[in-house]
C-alpha cells in the first residue's frame, strides 16, 4: 500500500496565485531558483495532511499578499488504501473548514491520517537547537498522525489546562484552596497521564530507529540517545497517574502564587544526546544536523510501522550543513 498524492490544487497560497499539479504516484522533483515557490509547495502538501504549517506559519500570513482567503485540494490515495480527496479553506473573517471527499467536517482533527507526511528540512534543526516547545510538536504531530486518540487526548488535556489556570487566577486572592479545583485536577491527571504514558513508548520506537539510521549516516563514530523528560518523576509507566497527583501536591503553592499549571506533559521534553553529551548545549552545526535527519527519518519509519503504509515523504535542501561523506550515506 503506498500512500501518493495525484494532483494538488493552489489558490492565493503563499506566492502562487493559482496552481494546477499532476503528480507521479512514485516521487516528484521541483527545480528552482530561491524565492520562486520550491518550499511553499511541499508546505501547502504538509498543510493539507495536518491542517498546519510545517513552519510554524500563521494561517493568515499564508494568504497571497492582499489576500482575503486561501484554497488547497488534493486528490489521491489514503492511508487506507482508497481514494480521497482533501479540501482546506480558510479565510480571514470565517477561519479554516475540511472537506474530506467533499463532506464539510466538524473538527480539523477529522483530517489526521487520511494521508500522513513529513518533511525534512533545514528548519529540523530546531528540533535540536530550538526550546521544549519545538520537540513536543515534533513528538505531537507524529503520535497524532497515527493516532486519533491520542489528538483527541491532547486537545482535551489543553483545554483542562486553560480552564485550569483560569481557575488558579481566579482564586490567587484567596487563601483558602479552590474547592473546583479538585474537578479540573482529576481531568488533568487522568488525560495527562495518557499522553505521557503514550509519549514514552512511542520515544523508545523513536529512539531505536534514530540510533541506527544516525549510526548509518556517522559510520557509527557517534551514538545518538533519545529520552522522554517528565515535568515529574515516575518510576514504572503503570506509575504515571500516582506521580503525577504527588506532583500537584508538592507544587501546589507555586501554581496558586504563578496562577499556572507548572507540571504536566504541557512542561515536557525531550533530551538529545551524543556519546553522553547533551546536543541542544553542544555540538556542531552538522552534529546537529545528522541527529535532526536520524530522528525525522524515524519518524517517517515509525508511521510506516503503525499504519502499514509510508508517509508523504517531503524533502526540502535536506543536504545543506552535512559534509559529502554524511550525504553520501
Amino acid at each position: 500500500l503506498v500512500v501518493h498524492l495525484s494532483t494538488l490544487l493552489l489558490a492565493n497560497f503563499r506566492n502562487y496565485n493559482s496552481l494546477k499539479l499532476d503528480c507521479d504516484e512514485h516521487a516528484n522533483l521541483f527545480l528552482g531558483s530561491n524565492g520562486q515557490g520550491k518550499t511553499n509547495l511541499l508546505e501547502a502538501i504538509y498543510y493539507l495532511c495536518v491542517a498546519r504549517s510545517c513552519r510554524e506559519a500563521l494561517d493568515r500570513d499564508l494568504v497571497i499578499i492582499d489576500g482575503d482567503a486561501f484554497l488547497i485540494r488534493g486528490s489521491g490515495i489514503s492511508s487506507t488504501g482508497h481514494d480521497v480527496d482533501l479540501e482546506i479553506r480558510y479565510a480571514r473573517r470565517t477561519g479554516k473548514k475540511v472537506l474530506i471527499n467533499g463532506q464539510p467536517q466538524r473538527n480539523l482533527s477529522d483530517l489526521f491520517g487520511s494521508m500522513t507526511a513529513v518533511v525534512m528540512s533545514p528548519d529540523d534543526r530546531q528540533i535540536v537547537q530550538g526550546g521544549p516547545g519545538c520537540r513536543r510538536r515534533f513528538l505531537d504531530i507524529a503520535i497524532a498522525q497515527s493516532s486519533p486518540a491520542y489528538l483527541n487526548a491532547l486537545q482535551d488535556y489543553k483545554r483542562v489546562v486553560k480552564q485550569r489556570n483560569e481557575t488558579l487566577r481566579a482564586h490567587q486572592m484567596r487563601s483558602e484552596s479552590p474547592a473546583d479545583l479538585e474537578l479540573w485536577d482529576m481531568q488533568l491527571v487522568e488525560l495527562g497521564s495518557r499522553i505521557v504514558q503514550k509519549r514514552q513508548s512511542v520515544v523508545l520506537e523513536l529512539e531505536r530507529e534514530a540510533q541506527s539510521l544516525h549510526g548509518a549516516i556517522s559510520d557509527d563514530k557517534e551514538e545518538l540517545c533519545v529520552t522522554y523528560k517528565s515535568s515529574f518523576e515516575f518510576g514504572k509507566v503503570d506509575d504515571v497517574k500516582a506521580a503525577f497527583i504527588e506532583a500537584l501536591a508538592r507544587s501546589e503553592r507555586e501554581e496558586r502564587s504563578r496562577g499556572l499549571t507548572v507540571v504536566g506533559p504541557h512542561r515536557d521534553d525531550l533530551i538529545l544526546t551524543m556519546n553522553g553529551v547533551n546536543l541542544s548545549a553542544y555540538g556542531s552545526q552538522g552534529q546537529h544536523k545528522t541527529a535532526a535527519t536520524a530522528i525525522k527519518l524515524s519518524e517517517a519509519l515509525f508511521l510506516l510501522h503503525k499504519t502499514h503504509s509510508p508517509p508523504l515523504l517531503l524533502l526540502d535542501d535536506i543536504f545543506a550543513e552535512l559534509d559529502a561523506l554524511r550525504t553520501t550515506r
